[in-house]
């Protein structure tokens, strides 16, 4: 199993939002790398800092390791989440060959923008042509996926109804189509009106901790995160519900290969919707795996080695090595 080099960095979008990323690229058995040692798990010294890509940039930390991967995985997380929560994501996916690019979406976690927001949903799917981009420049020739996880995943597959050809596969973890949790009438109502009048004003959005994981350490940990932001506004909460409308429709289109994988307690967002987006898919290559009795984060319960081995397996599948 390959050593990992670790590596933060900030990718900036076209209208200038800063996007902090995180990189791991596994390394051949000395660990011998000349940009530093292994910090894998986002605490000890990373191997590259403050590295900046722009829109064009090509420039790559630890670019002298990135022939040695087998292919690219680009993470996405959740709402109210931050690419930190999936380092452990990560580092599975790197110590078995893969360059792992990890972002933080604009407004949340480390990255720049106004917190819980977004003007336009498509800045989500331009900023992960940005990830993607940046992870091509520097991989040539890799095949690339992307793991989406909740908003992550809706973010994922709409991305993949827009830019088929330049991904291999998608992996979708509780895509967030219908959220369960009760949203009070007047705050459905009064949102379209606020989303113009005041667009950044915050909201709660209700969920639970206690419904992300059934692991008590992971709810305690969720909670106890500093770098989450748990708020949305009102502007994000319209551009999602539109969102999710317009990428369900897409799933009669999908061009991509795709692996469904919805937790089947979900407390959060509905599992049956994407059983049915799976079912409207039309690609002759997807696959659904519903997991029974896991909560909405099914990369973070007890059985996520499961899950990830489970994930893997797809990839690998595919990666043509």
């Amino acid at each position: 199993m390959p050593e990992v080099v670790y590596s933060e960095e900030t990718l900036r979008a076209q209208d200038g939002t800063e996007l902090f990323c995180r990189v791991w690229l596994p390394v051949g058995p000395s660990g011998a790398n000349s940009t530093g040692a292994d910090a894998g798990d986002g605490t000890a010294a990373v191997a590259t800092r403050g590295a900046t890509a722009t829109a064009t940039a090509t420039a790559a930390p630890a670019a002298d390791v990135a022939g040695r991967a087998r292919a690219v995985v680009v993470i996405c997380h959740g709402q109210g989440d931050h690419s930190g929560r999936h380092t452990h994501v990560a580092r599975f996916f790197a110590e078995r060959g893969y360059a792992v690019y990890a972002y933080d979406h604009r407004g949340q976690g480390r990255s720049g923008g106004t917190r819980g927001h977004v003007d336009r949903f498509a800045r989500y799917y331009d900023d992960l042509w940005l990830v993607i981009r940046t992870a091509k420049e520097r991989h040539s020739g890799l095949r690339m996926f992307v793991i989406g996880q909740s908003l992550g995943g809706l973010i994922a597959l709409g991305y993949a109804a827009r830019r088929p050809t330049t991904i291999t596969g998608v992996v979708v973890s509780s895509p967030g189509f219908i959220y369960l949790e009760k949203v009070p009438l007047w705050k459905k109502a009064l949102a379209p009106v606020v989303s113009w009048i005041a667009p950044c004003m915050a909201f709660e959005t209700g969920i639970q901790a206690e419904h992300i994981s059934r692991d008590p350490a992971v709810v305690a940990a969720y909670k106890a995160d500093k770098i989450r932001y748990p708020k949305v506004t009102a502007r994000y909460y319209v551009e999602w519900d539109r969102a999710t409308r317009a990428v369900f429709e897409g799933s009669k289109s999908l061009a991509v290969p795709c692996l469904f994988m919805p937790a089947g307690a979900d407390q959060i967002i509905s599992a049956q919707a994407t059983v049915d987006f799976y079912n409207n898919d039309p690609h002759p290559d997807k696959k659904l795996v519903v997991w029974e009795g896991l909560y909405h984060d099914i990369f973070n319960e007890p059985e996520k080695e499961k899950v990830l081995k489970t994930a893997a397996a797809w990839i690998a599948e595919r990666d043509g090595r």
